[in-house]
């Protein structure tokens, strides 16, 4: 359990906030937001971000980084501060992200087709002129689905990258994504 944490706000060591963050400590995930967003929003900024992408990428970098410290991926050692750990994950985070983004504008709408029988909804509706009508009906589905979907056909990775991003097991992301486009087909069909 966490030892001194009676301590004010700013007196947390980095040990403190690594074991608050493991427990879900709620003065501690407050310090961090206080404390760590900010470095992370004039990363963000720097880097040609606005406000929202530096809280996107806060919250991802964030959950990442409390992924890493649960599965042992990140410990505390000397050198490495908590702070500068979460800063980093946001920035190569925010990279990956622009740079995914430009190769994506990159490619022809017309690659999409080619993934397979069950995405021809999702290609008919990249090809659409009413991107509201699809934002819309996508937006319809449950958190998890789209986000799976989107890593699958928007951001084009492979079964294997997904299952390690969202911490499953690959058969389960190929069953789920069965499923979520089985959910999309019918709002689409209920429209």
């Amino acid at each position: 359990m966490l030892k001194v944490l009676q301590a004010k706000a700013k007196g947390y060591s980095d040990e403190q906030l690594f074991d608050g963050l493991l427990e879900n400590h709620k003065g501690v995930l407050e310090h961090i937001y206080r404390e760590f967003y900010p470095m992370v929003r004039q990363k963000i900024r720097q880097l040609g971000g606005q406000e929202e992408d530096a809280r996107d990428m806060f919250q991802e970098g964030l959950l990442a980084t409390w992924q890493n410290a649960r599965s042992g991926k990140f410990t505390l050692r000397e050198g490495v501060r908590l702070s500068t750990y979460l800063v980093r994950v946001c920035h190569l985070r925010w990279l990956e992200k622009t740079n995914k983004a430009s190769s994506r504008k990159e490619q022809a709408v017309e690659t999409y087709e080619e993934r397979g029988t069950d995405d021809h909804v999702l290609s008919r509706w990249l090809k659409r002129e009413d991107q509201d009508e699809f934002t819309r009906i996508f937006g319809q589905l449950g958190e998890r689905c789209r986000n799976l979907l989107q890593l699958f056909y928007y951001e084009r990775q492979d079964l294997t990258s997904i299952a390690r991003e969202l911490s499953i097991g690959e058969r389960s992301v190929k069953n789920e994504k069965y499923r979520c486009m089985q959910r999309l087909k019918k709002v689409y069909q209920l429209k």
